[in-house]
């Protein structure tokens, strides 16, 4: 077009296209009729061709979830009262499957010092991007999701993300302790900690952040099994009198040479660093 097209008597219209205007941070998923082949077209405005259509992405219901609701997205925001309301859960995927349009290019803005991933499951591949920045999912990419641990003490599976939050913040925890004369005690900590990341092009050590899916849930274990062993060696008086020391020499254990604690405590596994310990109430 533009022209006006009168179809001959041997002729039946099957379908009649228009132009697709996309911008730069918009594409749509194409797929071949004849190959099968998945492509996503960005940035430009595209017509389909006659062996051509759109295709539907399809995308686990939480991850429609997470991406429709912004204040859900970051791991390590704090535990949202709302999310505990199941009918209103319901409520919203109902709403989010009515309003997605599956064959709409997946974008997702990462927030500044987070990070998220995407696995290519027809490369066998995953790429790890930092924010701020804009990441567009490819036909065979997918989020990696993480389920976390929440509330006061830790329950598993209560937090559902795909980015993750790399500044210092801090992770409460309730633990109960029992000292050598069968004193028990309910210790409610914090932790300050933060992931470490060097070389933010290194993909392999940007991989490591994901590792772990609920590194909140191993923190939280990890630091009760140390205390619990190091309270359980003691008399309440020592403990009542040194509770803060005992503690952090639990959590950061002792330098071999110096003697003295040590500053943090660091995960090599996914670059997971604890800095402090707070004891919030005994």
């Amino acid at each position: 077009g533009p022209l006006e097209y009168i179809p001959p008597v041997e002729v039946i219209v099957l379908s009649k296209r228009k132009a697709i205007p996309l911008h730069q941070n918009e594409g749509i998923y194409v797929r071949n009729t004849n190959t099968g082949n998945v492509r996503a077209v960005i940035g430009k405005t595209y017509m389909l061709q006659e062996d051509e259509e759109l295709w539907e992405k399809q995308l686990p219901q939480i991850v429609k979830t997470l991406l429709s609701s912004e204040s859900h997205t970051a791991a390590d925001k704090h535990y949202a009262k709302e999310w505990k309301n199941a009918g209103k859960d319901r409520g919203d995927e109902q709403t989010v499957s009515e309003t997605w349009d599956a064959t709409k290019v997946v974008s997702f803005q990462v927030p500044h010092n987070s990070a998220v991933q995407l696995y290519d499951y027809k490369s066998k591949m995953s790429r790890v991007a930092f924010g701020p920045d804009m990441v567009m999912l490819g036909p065979d990419e997918q989020f990696t999701q993480l389920s976390l641990s929440a509330g006061n003490p830790k329950k598993a599976n209560m937090w559902k993300a795909i980015a993750l939050w790399l500044s210092p913040m801090f992770t409460s925890d309730i633990i109960v302790v029992e000292t050598s004369d069968h004193a028990r005690l309910q210790l409610d900590l914090q932790y300050n900690r933060h992931f470490e990341i060097e070389d933010y092009t290194n993909q392999a050590e940007a991989s490591k952040l994901f590792c772990v899916p609920d590194f909140v849930g191993d923190l939280c274990k990890a630091m009760a099994s140390r205390i619990r062993g190091a309270v359980s060696s003691i008399t309440f008086d020592d403990f009542h009198k040194n509770s803060a020391k005992i503690i952090e020499m639990a959590v950061f254990g002792t330098d071999p040479e110096t003697r003295q604690v040590r500053k943090r405590l660091k995960f090599p596994a996914n670059n997971f660093v604890v800095t402090s310990v707070d004891i919030k109430s005994v």
